[in-house]
């Protein structure tokens, strides 16, 4: 093959490669994020520290062992991991169910920020959460109060600096150890669960 058969074909394959890599579907459904905002999942826009407080509001009730929409759904499953990057959860603890290790670690949460203790996420809880939330380029972290740990999360459009829209559950940090959840649910949705361990 000649040196421009060459360039040509190098030409081709770029743009084939080009076409098919820049944007995984996980990517696409980010892209899909940017400036949703609803009832029915975690959303934000402009500053962060405001992002957690409305879930009490939205679901109508706190997250509790023995209460609704504590069982099988992606914001108990949000919630456990922001107790696994807080040290109070293990990572095999997040299943999305709001049991008694998940009320007992959620006491510890409340006691540790000086909240009335009820182990009980409601309106207070979200809120005093919330206070955590930094961005990190364009990605949303949940910071640790006290050992290395966090939360990493996808507000908006991953590909847009610091975007509004619905949040993606991207992976959870505790000390040494991570779990990355891409491949799963776009959204963090209330009354549902996507997303898998």
């Amino acid at each position: 093959m000649n040196r421009r058969g060459w360039k040509l074909g190098l030409v081709a394959l770029s743009a084939a490669i080009a076409t098919v890599l820049p944007m995984s579907s996980a990517q696409a459904a980010y892209a899909s994020n940017s400036g949703s905002y609803g009832t029915t999942f975690v959303d934000g826009d402009g500053a962060l520290t405001d992002d957690f407080g409305d879930h009490f509001e939205e679901l109508g009730n706190s997250l509790c062992y023995g209460c609704g929409e504590s069982s099988s759904t992606d914001i108990v499953v949000l919630w456990q991991a922001i107790l696994v990057a807080e040290h109070y959860l293990d990572f095999q603890d997040v299943d999305g169910d709001f049991g008694p290790k998940t009320k007992a670690a959620t006491i510890k949460w409340q006691q540790s920020r000086g909240l009335a203790a009820d182990g009980m996420v409601g309106d207070t809880t979200w809120s005093k959460a919330d206070d955590r939330l930094a961005w990190v380029g364009s990605t949303v972290r949940y910071k640790s109060a006290g050992l290395f740990g966090f939360v990493e999360l996808h507000r908006g459009d991953t590909t847009k600096y610091q975007d509004g829209g619905a949040y993606h559950f991207h992976k959870v940090m505790q000390g040494d150890g991570v779990h990355v959840y891409d491949s799963t649910g776009t959204r963090i949705f209330h009354r549902v669960k996507t997303i898998s361990y």
